[in-house]
Parts: C-alpha cells; structure tokens; sequence
C-alpha cells in the first residue's frame, strides 16, 4: 500500500480532518508534526503553507481538496455528483465560519473584545443556523441522508477549535449540529485516531471528552 506523509504543525488545525480521513481508511501515513520554530527552515520544501499531504512522490497542499481526496479513499465522499456537491456546500458553510476568527488578530484590546461579542452574536450563528437545517434535514449528519461523510468530520474537527478558541460552546442552541459531532465520535475508527493522536497542551477542551 503507498505510504501518506502528512506535513503539518503540531496541533489539531487543518491538519485533524486529514488524520482522521487517513485512520478512518485504514491508510498508513507519518504524521510528521513541524515545530513552529522550525517553519521558516521547512517553508521553502513544503510550498510556503501547511498542511501538504507528501504521496507517491507528489507534495499536495490545500487541506479541503486533501480532504476530498482522501474521502474517496475511505468511502467517506458522495455516491453521485449530487451528493457530492452537498457535502461541499456543507465544507464551504464551515470555510465561511472559520473567516469569521479573524477578530483576534486584532491589537487593540476594547475592539477585539467588541469584535468577539459581534461575532459571537450575529456571524457565528448566521453560519451554524445554516448547517443546523442541513443536520435537520439530513438526520443529524450535514450532507448526506443518515450517513456519514467527510463534512461530519471536518466539523467535528472544527467544533473542538471553536470550543478551545471562544472558550464556550457554541453549538448549545443546535441540537442536530450537536447530534452530528455525536455521530461522529461514535464512529470506532475515528475514536481510534483521537484515543491514540497526541494532546495538545494549550487545549482546554478535547474531543476524547466525548468518547
């Protein structure tokens, strides 16, 4: 079987739903964790951004299209185009709120704080209420009918950040979002990964508190 080297930093990230999708398939890969200090010297090799998937000799960079490659290998995509395509609407919902973190990168502290309330009030849920319809629809799973895919775990993977990076669970008021990162984690070979993965020590939240 050809061997996966996933080049990433040593945390969660962009880089869990890769290592999730590689366990939940069965396929072997290095889990090669970069030291933030170390970056500068491994950016020229690793095409100036991580995470990049190393496999058969080709350096793969954007973690969504590395997601979706690897779905396929692990039975995780859609059966037609259609379904495809809904669970990318779903991915591309959980890109548009991951933009919305973009509060903390500022500097002066009385803005920031009233950047945070304003995202937390208004952005977060124009988001989550959208992907709370599709777990509704869909029997607590995002995109397709009752079954797993790739967009559950990207959202997993996203709700454990969300709840590190606003220090308050975000999901209380959507009970299929809730459901969906249930299904998840009941799943035994993602609970293979985030038994065995290492901890991250700034963590205050960590998906193991589920299983």
């Amino acid at each position: 079987a050809p061997k996966f080297r996933l080049h990433y930093f040593d945390f969660t990230g962009r880089g869990e739903p890769i290592r999730i999708l590689l366990t939940y398939g069965g396929l072997e890969f290095d889990d090669i964790r970069i030291e933030k200090k170390d970056w500068p010297k491994v950016k020229p090799s690793a095409l100036g951004q991580l995470p990049v998937l190393e496999f058969q000799g080709h350096m793969i960079p954007q973690s969504t299209a590395i997601c979706r490659f690897l779905a396929n290998k692990a039975n995780l995509s859609g059966k037609d185009e259609f379904e495809n395509l809904k669970i990318d609407v779903a991915v591309d919902t959980i890109e548009d709120l991951k933009k919305v973190s973009e509060w903390a990168y500022e500097k002066n502290e009385e803005k920031k704080k009233a950047l945070e309330e304003t995202t937390l009030k208004e952005h977060v849920p124009f988001f989550l209420k959208k992907l709370e319809i599709h777990a509704e629809k869909n029997g607590g799973y995002l995109a397709l009918n009752r079954v797993i895919s790739w967009a559950d775990v990207y959202m997993a993977t996203e709700y454990e950040g969300y709840m590190n990076f606003f220090d308050r669970d975000v999901l209380t008021d959507y009970p299929n979002l809730q459901r969906v990162i249930r299904s998840v984690l009941t799943e035994p070979r993602v609970q293979q990964w985030i038994r065995k993965r290492p901890r991250i020590a700034s963590f205050t939240y960590d998906l193991r508190n589920h299983l």
